[in-house]
């Protein structure tokens, strides 16, 4: 089926809908619309720039395009009229009009600014998101003028700046509306775990404070959150992103709560027209209800299937067990599937398993541990989620999300047999460990 694909965006899911096309339909003719003067960035990087792990110039990337026989139009896509199969964009020198047989919409995200008083006022002016590398140049220049800073959000990005932060400024205040952080991610329990780390950092991680407003005049002075006033020179919004949507939009394609509205083929309302990456409303693999999990790794997969179907496959995308892991200085956290709480809100009854352990036999030097919980349906034995913090962390909640993606039960993952070494593990991991007491959970 060659013909003419336009790539809307160019990300993860983009880029992975290239090499998808590619491979299924070598002869097909690609063009890539995005506005970047560079191919590719890589936006998870960037608070390990500002923390001094990585440097800036690696953040950005060129990967090419004419090798790969791709062609890149610098312009912003703004409309699609999938009737006559045109895109209208706009470019350097003006308007332009692209032709196309398959089109793919990758257009990615928004940083999410809150509703709070006075904050458009102090965008880039004291208050900064870190959503593109450009952010990252204008936080860089504010650190050497304060020392102290805020972070709006106690997600994966908010966190991972509050711990960069803390590498140029003394004090560090993080906010986050909920009652604990990562709250999508881990349950109360673990998540203490993981602020009282924080806290051993310097960093000041304060729940249940929502922002209501921006101090400041003539230059930003601080946050009012929870009714006190936190005086701080910076601010970094991390509360979030939206799916960038714009040209669903305005084209007539349907658009849902968390992006645009894709069926399992990842097909739009419009014909001929996919969607993919952070731009669309995925669902959960586990109940198949809606969530608004944006992760690089669903969006390559993702992008990987609209690419194959753009060609005439007709591959299918299952949904996501939102498969995560960030590593905070020397702490690694993961998760996958639902949390206790979000997994009684989608109807199920959770038994949870949780246990604290070394990782090494006791012989064996070395303080290595690992808190793991993992979370099961009570009765059918269905594995809903699993939440790691510490030494191995994201491989042994990569196995609990392969058992969800593929329905292994609860009581077949103690056959699992896994590599040991005393340098690297327990004869009898942690991991099984904590299966073995769920499923005793289970019975009672």
């Amino acid at each position: 089926m060659s013909g003419k694909i336009a790539l809307i965006g160019f990300g993860s899911a983009g880029f992975a809908a290239l090499m998808s096309i590619r491979r299924y339909d070598p002869r097909a003719e690609a063009v890539i619309i995005d506005p970047k003067p560079y191919d590719l960035h890589h936006p998870c990087g960037i608070p390990y720039a500002l923390e001094g792990i990585v440097s800036p110039e690696a953040l950005v990337q060129e990967v090419a395009l004419k090798s790969m026989g791709a062609v890149k139009v610098q312009a912003i896509a703004e409309l699609i009229d999938w009737e006559k199969k045109i895109i209208a964009a706009e470019g350097e020198n003006g308007k332009i009009e692209i032709t196309y047989d398959t089109a793919i919409i990758s257009t990615g995200y928004q940083a999410n600014i809150p509703p709070v008083k006075n904050i458009n006022a102090f965008l880039r002016k004291g208050i900064f998101t870190l959503a593109v590398p450009q952010d990252l140049d204008a936080v860089m220049m504010a650190v050497k003028t304060t020392d102290s800073a805020v972070v709006i959000g106690g997600g994966a990005i908010g966190l991972e700046a509050a711990i960069a932060l803390k590498k140029h400024v003394s004090h560090v205040t993080l906010l986050e509306m909920k009652d604990h952080i990562l709250p999508g991610v881990l349950d109360a329990d673990m998540a203490q775990q993981v602020e009282k780390y924080c806290a051993a950092q310097g960093i000041a991680c304060r729940t249940g404070s929502a922002v209501e407003e921006i101090v400041g005049d003539d230059e930003f002075r601080g946050v009012t959150a929870a009714g006190n006033v936190i005086e701080a020179g910076l601010c970094i919004v991390a509360s979030g992103f939206a799916p960038n949507t714009a040209i669903a939009e305005k084209s007539g394609i349907q658009v849902e709560k968390f992006g645009i509205a894709v069926d399992k083929h990842l097909c739009t309302s419009a014909p001929d027209v996919y969607a993919a990456g952070d731009c669309i409303a995925s669902w959960s693999i586990i109940g198949g209800e809606k969530i608004p999990v944006k992760l690089a790794t669903s969006a390559y997969k993702q992008g990987t299937i609209a690419g194959a179907n753009a060609c005439g496959m007709k591959l299918e995308y299952g949904g996501t067990a939102g498969t995560f892991v960030t590593k905070l200085a020397e702490l690694e956290i993961a998760g996958t599937g639902f949390t206790s709480r979000t997994a009684s809100e989608a109807g199920f009854e959770p038994v949870q398993g949780k246990i604290q352990s070394r990782v090494l036999p006791d012989y064996f030097p070395g303080e290595n541990a690992v808190a793991l919980k993992i979370v099961a349906d009570k009765h059918s034995g269905k594995v809903l989620g699993a939440q790691a913090i510490g030494d191995g962390a994201a491989w042994r909640v990569n196995l609990i999300s392969m058992a969800i993606e593929y329905g292994i039960p609860l009581d077949a993952l103690p056959s699992m047999e896994l590599a040991y070494c005393p340098a690297v593990s327990e004869v009898h991991d942690p991991l099984l460990r904590a299966v073995d007491f769920t499923l005793r959970r289970m019975k009672r």
